[in-house]
């Protein structure tokens, strides 16, 4: 087995989003199959997606997870939680005290679960985190804001984040990349998955076209919702071409170098891991070397997005994307 160096890998259960949502597991199988298949110890969970009582959880739920803890081997590395203002259609946002409970509430259950990180979201805004991250330390909890796609190092969001970490040099504050912001490509799959639904080849020429151009991708979307609508296109395959803009983006791969010092945990974001262990958008050889020879020890938490447009077996997927971040991690070419 090749033999991997510094970082550890493991897997977001968010990976088996389809295998969820078609009933063909609960959180206890689920948990059991990834043990059974050597894909953890370290798992990560996403809270409102497994745990119904989530953002709390009793004692007695808390006291079942831990057994199942125990039962599988797996290693409860890191909860995701929501920093959501619009919890409920038709109401109004709530007001900045009530977000900074809402955190408190999940940072309490992700303790009581056995978690000791949190992935937190940008939806927070950067003045609360004075209020929080005291919590946090009081709990041991550390936390993690996701840097998702379309998103990367030098966004103005992650600017303004990283100079409150400056300011509160806090020991629980930190950084979980998620690769989709550093792609060269679109998926190939997903452009096969847009022409299986019927889209025509003039709009996966157009969408290639757009995507790598320079500017924000939201504006990206919006052009070629424009012309698309102009030239006649259906509405829905350009809503399956336009998820490319806001699952991936295409900024320098490098510069993942400038969060190396504070990140905790990593999203090894990925759509698909070919034959030959190659990641077919997303380039692991420039990034993941970054992080090991940068001393990050943390784990990657293989996180397949395949699902969003195509029903592959997400246990293979996953498979694959362990494999091929050993491969890299511990320094071996592509094998011939």
């Amino acid at each position: 087995m090749t033999k991997t160096t510094g970082p550890e890998v493991g897997v977001t259960l968010y990976s088996f989003t389809n295998e969820w949502l078609n009933r063909q597991f609960d959180l206890d199988m689920l948990m059991r199959e990834v043990a059974r298949r050597g894909l953890g110890p370290n798992i990560e969970i996403i809270g409102f997606q497994s745990f119904k009582e989530f953002p709390d959880v009793s004692d007695d739920f808390a006291s079942r997870f831990k057994d199942l803890i125990v039962e599988t081997g797996l290693n409860p590395v890191s909860l995701a939680i929501n920093s959501d203002r619009f919890l409920k259609p038709g109401q109004q946002p709530i007001d900045d005290a009530t977000l900074v409970e809402y955190h408190k509430r999940q940072l309490r259950s992700a303790k009581k679960l056995g978690f000791s990180l949190v992935r937190y979201q940008f939806a927070l805004p950067v003045h609360l985190l004075p209020d929080i991250a005291p919590y946090a330390e009081e709990l041991g909890v550390r936390m993690g804001v996701e840097v998702h796609a379309p998103m990367w190092a030098g966004h103005p969001a992650v600017i303004a984040y990283r100079e409150m970490y400056d300011k509160l040099q806090s020991p629980v504050l930190g950084w979980i990349p998620d690769f989709g912001g550093t792609a060269t490509a679109i998926p190939p799959s997903l452009l096969d998955a847009a022409r299986a639904a019927g889209a025509k080849e003039s709009l996966i020429e157009l969408v290639q076209q757009i995507w790598p151009e320079p500017g924000m991708s939201h504006e990206k979307a919006g052009k070629l919702r424009e012309i698309a609508i102009r030239e006649g296109h259906d509405p829905l395959h350009i809503q399956a071409v336009n998820l490319a803009f806001f699952i991936l983006a295409n900024h320098d791969p490098k510069s993942w170098a400038e969060l190396v010092d504070r990140t905790i945990h990593i999203h090894g974001k990925f759509y698909g891991v070919n034959d030959a262990g190659v990641e077919e958008a997303i380039p692991y050889e420039t990034i993941l070397p970054l992080f090991r020879d940068g001393g990050f020890t943390g784990t990657i938490v293989s996180e397949w997005e395949g699902h969003a447009y195509c029903a592959d077996d997400a246990f293979e997927q996953v498979r694959r994307h362990q494999a091929m971040c050993r491969r890299i991690l511990a320094g071996e070419a592509v094998a011939a």
